[in-house]
């Protein structure tokens, strides 16, 4: 009996009873990161004895990693953290991990600059690369992404296990190694450590055995070992599979309801609508609309074995496959609906092919036969994916389509019964006071310690002047940054006083181009009265020839004049530069940029630290590396915490009315 003071079970319980032959499914690309914590939904099933199939899923039709530019190395594995410098688009998926309090939690560049940071002095002024320090400045803390620069378009269900597990070992070193590291209560150190050694004796185990596997079937030989580490003693019926079996696209498997919204595509009827709808639902997106992938495309890839992944395209007399290599497949008539297409690609290119919707489609094409179950702040196209339902339904174009349910997690509170002391991050130490403490004291403080780090953050955005700003770093450290106060105002009325005996040469300057002014306007008087007297002589006598001297004179007089305030000009000008280029004042203008350029380092300093710790705790609260829990707490208390905690929430792919 389900208890009705416990919303979470009613919400269940009601999903249950709308849906009570829809498996749940739970897809990642990764099982070392947060998927396995969807054990929290089976217990929680289990609690209010609600039955239920949770299947679990690699999703292993995508790119195994992408990354733009080249970074030295020989492997064709290589391990890289997450920045906005050298590796600001790198996307890792299948190979990414992260150790204790770390994530892909990137303080770019905007971050900085809009919290004040003067980034482009800094660059500029410090002894390594510009490259290097904005690749330190702005690198996520803890986390790590497995890259394979052997090609770019390596989808993950064909990437060979042999070619890559001496990278999965590297990775799962470093994440293992770090988090273990970290943990300062001994005992549980050593089971964390055990830990470890099982997880990656039991890769190196199936490696040995299965030569010729793929990373998928590794993951899914690993998948129920973790979800079963995270619960402790819970069942272990999971149903294990992967996008690539999920759908794979044949005449056997058309007309199931996953690839009706292929059909839709395809369909005369309702072809143009679902374009549209599309193209609508992503615009304002960095994704591209169907346009830009060619004539006759749709939102789907067809996964070719040997070929690779490839943009589909239907025109009136092909089928066209957007592959590394094109394919084209002639057709007779036009493709009309997801049998013919089957057929045909089946005829050409056999039954082992995945038709796999691009981002917003493929949430679609899934949910209408499996409940998808995601993490909070899991899969940012769910927005996208409703738009595109929500057209379509105002189009008239009926759907089937199964909300998402929502697991919220609030990993770091649930740990309030968790003893175990582990050493904090380098950039959490300042923020919570202290290099170590227990998980059951971080329960009670990190909020805290959020929030008061987004108020610094709003502080040091609001420290324009460097004054300021050294001020506000003497509250903290009066013993570092007084004495720098104090050197910097010496420093500054130093200068003021040079500048003020400089107001002289800037008086002397002022006075010599208003004499210049004047005496040009004289010139011009003269030059204008010689040649007036000129135009108005009819008769040239002793006494006209004598004016015209005088005029004459009078005009080299002020010429004279000219040419002597300008030598005089010249001269002031040089004095005045010359004060203001002597060694003293240049050497006080360095002393004093450098205490600013070290207040700029610091606010970067806390900045950094400060975006890490709020933004990066909040993100690994929902979305935690499960085998942190086991690490951490071999009781498994800490996962019933997060049991005991969870909120869940259904979320529509369809709007209401």
């Amino acid at each position: 009996m389900v208890n009705s003071d416990d919303t979470r079970l009613t919400t269940l319980a009601e999903l249950r009873r709308t849906y009570p032959n829809t498996p749940f499914l739970a897809l990642g690309q990764t099982i070392w990161w947060d998927e396995p914590m969807k054990a929290v939904l089976p217990a929680l099933l289990d609690l209010g004895g609600l039955g239920g199939q949770l299947i679990l899923g690699v999703h292993d039709t995508d790119y195994f990693a992408k990354l733009h530019t080249r970074l030295p190395g020989e492997s064709r594995f290589e391990l890289l953290p997450h920045n906005d410098g050298r590796t600001r688009d790198l996307w890792s998926a299948a190979g990414e991990i992260a150790q204790l309090f770390g994530s892909e939690c990137v303080p770019t560049r905007h971050d900085l600059v809009r919290h004040s940071v003067a980034l482009r002095p800094l660059m500029d002024n410090r002894g390594q690369g510009r490259d290097e320090f904005l690749d330190t400045a702005t690198e996520a803390w803890g986390w790590r992404g497995l890259v394979y620069f052997g090609s770019r378009d390596t989808v993950v269900s064909e990437l060979g296990l042999a070619e890559v597990a001496e990278g999965i070992r590297t990775m799962l070193a470093y994440g293992f190694d770090g988090t273990t590291a970290s943990i300062r209560t001994h005992r549980i150190a050593e089971n964390a450590r055990a830990i470890a050694y099982s997880l990656t004796s039991a890769c190196a185990e199936f490696c040995s055995k299965a030569p010729g596997a793929t990373l998928p079937e590794l993951y899914r030989h690993l998948y129920p070992i973790l979800m079963d580490l995270v619960r402790g003693n819970g069942p272990t019926d999971y149903t294990v599979t992967s996008t690539s079996d999920l759908l794979r696209f044949a005449p056997d498997t058309a007309e199931l309801p996953r690839f009706r919204l292929l059909h839709r595509f395809l369909d005369p009827a309702s072809a143009k609508i679902a374009r549209t709808a599309y193209d609508s639902a992503i615009h304002g997106s960095e994704m591209y609309s169907l346009e830009r992938f060619g004539t006759g495309a749709i939102p789907f890839d067809v996964i070719v074995p040997g070929k690779g992944r490839g943009t589909l395209r239907i025109t009136l007399r092909a089928i066209h496959i957007e592959t590394p290599d094109p394919i084209r497949l002639p057709t007779r008539k036009p493709i009309k609906d997801v049998v013919s297409l089957a057929h045909t690609l089946a005829n050409e290119l056999g039954n082992d092919l995945v038709v796999v919707g691009k981002a917003v489609a493929l949430v679609s094409m899934l949910s209408s036969e499996f409940i998808f179950v995601f993490s909070e702040e899991g899969s940012g196209y769910v927005c996208r994916t409703r738009a595109m339902n929500d057209a379509l339904a105002r189009a008239g174009i009926a759907q089937s389509i199964h909300p998402i349910l929502r697991l919220h997690y609030r990993t770091w509170d649930a740990a309030d019964d968790t003893p175990t002391e582990v050493n904090l991050p380098e950039p959490m130490i300042e923020p919570f006071g202290a290099p170590s403490l227990a998980m059951s004291e971080l329960a009670c403080r990190w909020r805290d310690v959020v929030e008061a780090q987004e108020h610094r953050l709003r502080e040091l955005a609001a420290l324009r002047s460097p004054r300021r700003l050294l001020a506000y770093l003497a509250l903290s450290r009066p013993e570092q940054w007084c004495p720098l106060i104090q050197q910097y105002a010496e420093c500054t009325l130093a200068i003021l006083k040079i500048r003020e005996d400089g107001v002289l040469f800037d008086d002397s300057v002022r006075r010599l181009h208003a004499e210049l002014r004047l005496q040009r306007d004289r010139i011009r008087r003269a030059e204008a009265a010689m040649s007036a007297h000129y135009r108005s002589v009819q008769r040239w006598d002793p006494v006209e020839e004598a004016r015209r001297t005088a005029l004459g004179a009078e005009v080299r007089t002020a010429h004279d004049s000219l040419r002597r305030i300008k030598a005089e000009l010249r001269r002031a000008r040089k004095a005045r530069r010359d004060a203001g280029r002597n060694d003293h004042l240049r050497s006080l203008r360095e002393s004093r940029r450098a205490i600013e350029l070290t207040a700029e380092a610091e606010r970067l300093r806390l900045v950094r630290n400060a975006l890490l710790t709020s933004r990066g705790l909040r993100h690994a609260n929902h979305r935690p590396s499960a085998w942190w829990l086991p690490m951490i707490d071999p009781s498994g208390r800490w996962f019933e915490r997060i049991v005991e905690t969870t909120r869940v929430y259904v979320e529509p792919l369809i709007s209401g009315p």
